[in-house]
């Protein structure tokens, strides 16, 4: 498929469980700072998250979005991570 080469990998926790993990060429979340995106090869970056939503591009074009309230988001060696205390 054609996103696979700019695809990298991202899982969403919870404290109750994992709620997603896979591939994705995008990811948008609220930062406390501001909204912010992330693509492959992003530099290291860790940040705090305030509610809101987060939106997933998948590599097959399609979208994904979840609403999570406060956390954090680390992306480093294109593997993301977004902790946050609850999601829907």
């Amino acid at each position: 498929m054609a996103g696979f080469d700019k695809a990298f990998e991202i899982e969403i926790v919870t404290p109750q469980k994992q709620f997603f993990a896979g591939e994705v060429t995008s990811i948008l979340a609220p930062g406390r700072d501001g909204l912010f995106q992330v693509l492959k090869n992003h530099a290291p970056l860790v940040a705090a998250l305030k509610g809101g939503t987060v939106k997933l591009s998948l590599p097959d074009s399609k979208e994904k979005t979840f609403t999570i309230a406060d956390g954090f988001f680390e992306i480093s060696n294109n593997k993301a991570i977004l902790l946050t205390e609850d999601i829907s």
